[in-house]
């Protein structure tokens, strides 16, 4: 077969799948279409993900996918909300309803939040009561909320281990299945979790466990072979526990690719042996995992230290190393989540090539998934956004009557007519509740809400560093001296801005389109007016132009953040887009 035979491939990255209907011992909210188990707006305008809105949206991919007429659907770690015992009984029959019904082909590889070590681990979720009040409903009694209404202790809310979580889904490609036209482990034929297993030990060598790799290679169709990598690390922490106690091990979020390199470099020996193969043998290879192999935030990782120090997204980049070690075995094409992230990286290095491809979430902006097609030596990949997708009323009015109550300042989130529009305001209310009160320093988010564009323009003309914590202050006195307003006005107009325009655009209205550049690269500025767009453009270039950050203080900290800026604004192409599989080439395909 060749490859421009190949059938076209769906891939669905964190899907995070809630079951708004789910049965947890909870009696929920009675709704038209049944008893609604909802998680409170309150603790989704401070997470990186939406959870009640995962229902509809997985769903819609999905008949996206059948309307397409495409049978094969990768699923790219994180598919459940995080590994319940019932969600993934829930997960599993909508899945198995598209199988049955559509023909539909899982591929699926496991995240962070899908498993947990051997025995797994306990969980607690905040569920609405229909008068906006919340009970908490766990695994454990021990979980306290002082200010839930009640409490409710189910086991359906625990989250398996291995292999329990993997069985709990047993049609997804973790297990050999007949239509198979060949399938392998790290480890051989056998699919048996027990012929899987891997030592793992502690740094002090106390805690030794072998744990089960999920890893396999499946060939769907003759001639194409699609590498799909366990990457989860959960490694022993030091000390005294007792065995297979969940605190025992590191959480899998941020260890990725960099800790693959230390605990399971078995994978990597593996990947190369299926890379000589699928070269000797003519087979057309992918590689998926959850977590990214290269640096999917274009380069930006020195300055953002610079800026914000060390945070979430800089502890989940992997080093330079694990490219080095994934071209080594031989590894061109890799697609990865985790990150919620919509980009394109690549390295190139003595000849060789490393392509990632960064899929985003169907619960954080911008809501898409790949569709991914072969054609000879060219790897087409389109974007396919959910952007449409309508606002589920009974939500919505479910979350009214929780504002009503708590009195919780959600911006526009509730005024939202489209899916796109929602998860676009979402960001805007993460910057409030969870970035600038997390992972700023609290110099920078103290001043960012006192600040405009017009500010940043008069801090940018000092060529004394302004101390952070006096920079408002400084600011109002440069705009007070004689002539300061004539000389912004020119240098704005010059710029095709006025010093008005300027003053108009918050320095947090640039800060929510700085995370959504950030995330959605260049499917963003469908959510940037023009005018703001050449505001931000002007003021990266003012910020270049005046070595802000050779400056120092508050000058250097929003150079950083408009280089930032600047980068995220010129990467790799990420929505549409064409990769030479012999050279690594990558060029923009049409809208």
């Amino acid at each position: 077969m060749t490859s421009s035979k190949f059938p076209p491939i769906a891939v669905i990255a964190d899907a995070h799948f809630h079951d708004l209907y789910g049965d947890y011992d909870f009696a929920g909210i009675k709704t038209g279409a049944g008893r609604m188990t909802a998680r409170r707006l309150t603790d989704t305008v401070r997470s990186t993900r939406v959870f009640n809105e995962s229902y509809d949206a997985l769903k819609a991919a999905l008949e996206a996918v059948v309307a397409r007429g495409i049978r094969f659907v990768i699923l790219l770690g994180d598919y459940s909300d995080d590994g319940q015992v019932a969600t993934l009984g829930a997960l599993r029959q909508l899945l198995d309803g598209y199988t049955r019904d559509h023909g539909l082909v899982f591929i699926a590889t496991v995240g962070n939040h899908d498993i947990f070590g051997p025995n797994g681990r306990h969980h607690a979720k905040r569920l609405l009561n229909a008068d906006g009040t919340y009970t908490i409903v766990a695994s454990d009694g021990g979980f306290v909320d002082d200010d839930a209404d009640g409490m409710v202790v189910s086991d359906k809310m625990y989250c398996p281990g291995y292999p329990a979580a993997l069985q709990a889904l047993p049609d997804i490609g973790f297990f050999r299945r007949p239509a198979d036209v060949h399938w392998e482990t790290p480890f051989g034929a056998d699919d048996h979790p027990e012929k899987r297993l891997y030592l793992v030990c502690s740094n002090d060598g106390k805690n030794q466990y072998k744990l089960m790799d999920a890893s396999y290679l499946v060939e769907p169709v003759e001639g194409l072979w699609l590498l799909m990598i366990d990457a989860n690390v959960f490694e022993p922490r030091n000390g005294e526990f007792a065995t297979g106690d969940a605190g025992a091990f590191i959480d899998s979020t941020n260890a990725g690719w960099n800790a693959m390199r230390k605990h399971k470099r078995f994978v990597l020996d593996w990947a190369k042996d299926v890379a000589a193969r699928a070269k000797r043998h003519g087979k057309q290879l992918l590689a998926f995992s959850h977590y990214p192999m290269l640096d999917m935030l274009d380069a930006t990782t020195h300055d953002e230290l610079g800026l914000i120090g060390r945070t979430s997204s800089s502890e989940r980049m992997p080093l330079p190393d694990v490219a080095g070690a994934a071209m080594d075995a031989g590894l061109r094409i890799h697609f990865s989540g985790h990150l919620h992230i919509n980009d394109t990286a690549r390295v190139v290095k003595d000849g060789g090539f490393l392509v990632n491809v960064g899929v985003p979430s169907l619960v954080a902006f911008p809501p898409a998934l790949k569709i991914v097609t072969l054609d000879g030596a060219t790897l087409d990949i389109e974007t396919l956004s959910l952007d449409h997708l309508p606002i589920n009323p009974a939500i919505q009015e479910q979350y009214r009557i929780e504002i009503n109550l708590t009195g919780k300042k959600v911006g526009r989130m509730l005024d939202a007519d489209h899916y796109g529009q929602f998860l676009s305001e979402h960001v805007d209310q993460l910057v409030v509740y969870r970035y600038l009160r997390r992972e700023w320093p609290k110099d920078l988010a103290r001043i960012i809400p006192q600040l405009n564009l017009g500010d940043l323009l008069v801090l940018s003309q000092c060529a004394q560093p302004f101390p952070v914590e006096d920079a408002v202050t400084l600011i109002h006195a440069q705009r007070a001296r004689n002539g300061a307003v004539v000389t912004l006005q020119a240098l704005s107009e010059a710029g095709g801005v006025t010093i008005e325009q300027l003053d108009a655009i918050p320095v947090l209205a640039l800060l929510g389109d700085w995370y959504r550049l950030r995330m959605g690269s260049e499917m963003a500025l469908d959510r940037i007016s023009p005018e703001q767009l050449r505001a931000y453009r002007f003021l990266i270039l003012v910020y270049a132009s005046a070595a802000a950050i050779k400056t120092g203080g508050a000058q250097e900290r929003f150079g950083r953040m408009l280089r930032m800026m600047d980068r995220y604004l010129s990467g790799l192409p990420s929505r549409n887009f064409k990769v030479n599989l012999l050279s690594g080439e990558i060029v923009s395909g049409p809208d």
